[in-house]
């Protein structure tokens, strides 16, 4: 569950809104995109792209700030309704399987996989393999794209925009808003496929006297140390978050009990063994930890598994911190 740009899985529509009222929604926000971008655009080529390691689809409509940025990092990628599609779009106005992305020598393309409503590249339906170049727009049913380039001025600026809304500034960790949206659509994803999850919930031990005695710039250089450490410990598809204050959330896909408690007690090592460096000298900094296990057979809400792992790091607590409990 990487739920960086390439995680999958968007927000559908309503696939009972207006064709008209939709065309008009999205030829409104490609209006103001367009106008909000013209000085980028001149920047961008009007050739067939050579291969770029990088590219990258954006959404532009409907707005996804989670996951309306996708890096294209395979030669092939699959766009449809079906959720086993590279990229799920589910709404009924996207067939299940709708478009092909493709790369070659000569660059990314565009098939159309007759689908109902058919490929649109720049306004224009498509009926054969369509290259693409940075700035051409995509329709697929109600969802509008844009491809760019790993080069262009506009990645660089959709990247910008896209960490600062869902990354945590001070640590780098996502943010709040983003591990809501992750964890919910993990918990969907589990369910379907009958797969466990795990959420802990981790807390810096004395924090607070920590801002109290060596001042807020120190607490933030903690904050930062522990987010790395912690950070460093976790497994490719595993999501750090940084909560609030000094709590931070560690989502687990398809973990189960063991795994978690081996996995937060791996983080606690990290944290407790080595001292903190800081601008006024090591400090020996502690971490409690408390995680809960989702059972796909009776699934919890978001909430109701933040409350289980948060009563769980209540108990590391109050059994006398630096410790895991689950």
């Amino acid at each position: 569950m990487p739920y960086p740009v390439t995680s999958n899985e968007l927000k559908h529509m309503n696939s009972a809104t207006s064709p008209a009222l939709t065309a008009t929604a999205i030829n409104a926000a490609q209006s103001n995109h367009d106008v909000a971008e013209a000085t980028l655009r001149q920047q961008t080529t009007t050739q067939p792209q050579s291969v770029q390691n990088e590219c990258c689809l954006v959404q532009i409509y409907p707005p996804d700030v989670i996951e309306g940025m996708m890096l294209l990092e395979q030669d092939e990628f699959l766009i449809g309704r079906s959720p086993d599609s590279d990229l799920p779009l589910l709404d009924g106005s996207v067939s299940r399987q709708h478009a092909l992305l493709f790369r070659d020598h000569d660059g990314y393309a565009v098939r159309d996989l007759g689908s109902t409503n058919g490929t649109i590249v720049n306004e224009s339906t498509i009926d054969s393999d369509r290259y693409l170049k940075s700035g051409d727009t995509v329709r697929i049913g109600s969802f509008l794209f844009r491809f760019l380039s790993a080069d262009s001025v506009e990645t660089q600026y959709h990247e910008t925009v896209y960490n600062a809304l869902t990354r945590d500034a001070l640590t780098g960790t996502m943010n709040k808003r983003y591990l809501m949206e992750a964890m919910s659509r993990e918990i969907s994803r589990s369910t379907r496929a009958k797969l466990e999850m795990a959420v802990v919930m981790l807390d810096i031990d004395h924090f607070k006297s920590v801002n109290d005695t060596h001042g807020h710039l120190v607490g933030d250089e903690v904050l930062r140390t522990f987010g790395q450490r912690v950070g460093a410990i976790c497994r490719v598809d595993d999501l750090l978050a940084r909560y609030g204050g000094e709590e931070f959330c560690l989502l687990l896909a398809a973990t189960g009990r063991e795994d978690a408690c081996e996995i937060a007690e791996r983080c606690r090592q990290a944290v407790a063994d080595t001292p903190f460096p800081t601008s006024i000298g090591p400090l020996v900094v502690t971490a409690s930890f408390g995680f809960a296990v989702l059972d796909p057979e009776n699934p919890q809400s978001s909430k109701e598994l933040l409350e289980a792992a948060d009563q769980q790091l209540y108990d590391a607590k109050r059994s006398g911190r630096n410790q895991v409990c689950g």
